[in-house]
C-alpha cells in the first residue's frame, strides 16, 4: 500500500524557514505516514485527530474544519506530554493536514501553536488551503 503526501504551496513556501527541529519533526511524522498510512495510529507518538473534533471549538470552526477535511497531529515540538485527558501523548505545537475522504493521500497545510494564547483551538486560515 502507498501512501503519499504533498506540501501545500504556502506551507512548501515556508518550510525552508523553519528550524531543524521542526523540521525533523514533520519529516519523523511523514515518514511513518509513508509506511503506514492513517490506519494504525498507535504508530505514531502524539495524538492525531480530526480538527472539527475539538472540546468548545466554535461552530464556524467546527464547520470550516470539516469541509476541508482538516486534520492535525502532535509532532512533539516542543516536547511530548501525557495528556490530562485520556492515554495518548500531545504537545504545544501541531501539525495541520487535509486528509479527504480518507484516502491515501494527504496534503500538509500548516504548523501552528495547539491553541492560541486566548485559549481557542487555532485552525489555518483558508490561504494555507490553496
Amino acid at each position: 500500500m502507498k501512501y503519499t503526501f504533498t506540501f501545500r504551496k504556502r506551507f512548501a513556501e515556508e518550510f525552508d524557514n523553519l528550524d531543524k527541529s521542526q523540521e525533523d519533526a514533520i519529516l519523523g511524522f511523514l515518514v511513518i505516514y509513508e509506511d503506514y498510512g492513517l490506519t494504525n495510529l498507535s504508530k505514531y507518538e502524539g495524538k492525531i485527530s480530526h480538527s472539527w473534533a475539538s472540546k468548545g471549538i466554535p461552530r464556524v470552526d467546527f464547520r470550516y474544519a470539516k469541509k476541508n477535511s482538516l486534520w492535525h497531529a502532535h509532532i512533539g515540538l516542543p516536547y511530548y506530554r501525557k495528556s490530562s485527558r485520556g492515554d495518548y501523548l500531545t504537545s504545544d505545537v501541531v501539525l495541520h493536514f487535509q486528509w479527504v475522504g480518507k484516502g491515501k493521500h494527504i496534503e500538509i497545510v500548516k504548523l501552528t501553536p495547539h491553541y492560541h494564547p486566548n485559549g481557542r483551538f487555532q485552525l489555518p486560515d483558508h490561504t494555507y488551503l490553496k
